[in-house]
């Protein structure tokens, strides 16, 4: 799936997954789907840069976020989200709490990205 793929900055590997202007509950799914299969398949820790600008979230996707991150949440070294508004941001604050993740929003992709490749 093409909006799951690792990105190259500064010599590091960042999982890219593409949330964009998705409006499908079920195209989220998807795509959370297969941003667990590469992680599975890759089975290494890692950064990753979630864009979910445009998109919607609903009740059912936010249950398999949850879900999945039971299970892979040790894999996870941080995480830089675009496009984070309104509920979408209430969500993410909740997530960071429940789970204890190094996860922050950012307006710019460039600025998310340093972010990711500065040593934490």
């Amino acid at each position: 799936m093409e909006r799951v793929k690792k990105i190259y900055l500064k010599g590091k590997e960042i999982v890219y997954v593409d949330y964009s202007n998705i409006k499908k509950e079920d195209e989220m799914i998807a795509v959370h789907r297969a941003h667990l299969e590469f992680v599975y398949r890759e089975n290494k820790r890692y950064v990753y840069l979630a864009d979910y600008t445009g998109s919607y979230t609903t009740p059912k996707y936010v249950k398999e976020i949850y879900n999945s991150l039971h299970n892979n949440k040790n894999l996870i070294i941080k995480g830089a989200f675009l496009g984070i508004t309104g509920g979408k941001g209430i969500i993410l604050s909740t997530v960071i709490s429940l789970f204890g993740l190094n996860f922050k929003t950012f307006n710019d992709k460039n600025q998310a990205l340093d972010y990711l490749v500065s040593v934490s």
